[in-house]
């Protein structure tokens, strides 16, 4: 399964590759939230089997961008066994089978709600994490542009 669900469009923002690699984890984060939602809200529906999308391996694409960006000053997006890159700028993540979880549905019911709560949890921090990071980078640009338009004036 691919996520189908529509990448908030957030590419008017970028300005450089940092901002590309936050959106990137913004948009992460807002599949990942869907997909744990899915979860919780259908886990009573029969046949029902608990999907995730793989963070570290997200991760570890973005650890390599980041690395490639600091050698070369270059950003490479490169596709792993779960993320593809498309030539428009967004990706695909391919949710697996959620094994913890599956048998966490099956045999303790309470303890699989609680840990797609705690995912939430997790999954939200690291939304507002880089949903700062990205808000603080974009302000401080746009102070420094606007000093740079005073100068000018001077």
């Amino acid at each position: 399964m691919t996520n189908e669900t529509r990448q908030m469009d957030l590419s008017s923002l970028v300005q450089d590759n940092i901002d590309e690699i936050l959106v990137k984890i913004i948009q992460f984060t807002h599949i990942r939230h869907t997909v744990i939602s899915e979860n919780i809200r259908n886990c009573r529906t029969a046949g029902f089997v608990p999907r995730c999308v793989d963070a570290e391996d997200f991760a570890k694409v973005i650890s390599a961008a980041l690395t490639e960006h600091q050698r070369n000053n270059c950003l490479a997006l490169c596709d792993s066994r779960t993320v593809s890159f498309l030539p428009d700028g967004d990706f695909r993540l391919e949710s697996q089978i959620d094994t913890e979880a599956a048998r966490l549905v099956e045999n303790d019911f309470e303890a699989y709600i609680q840990l797609q709560k705690n995912r939430l949890k997790e999954n939200s921090i690291n939304n507002k994490t880089a949903c700062a990071l990205l808000e603080h980078k974009l302000c401080k640009a746009q102070e420094s542009a606007m000093s740079d338009s005073v100068k000018n004036k001077v």
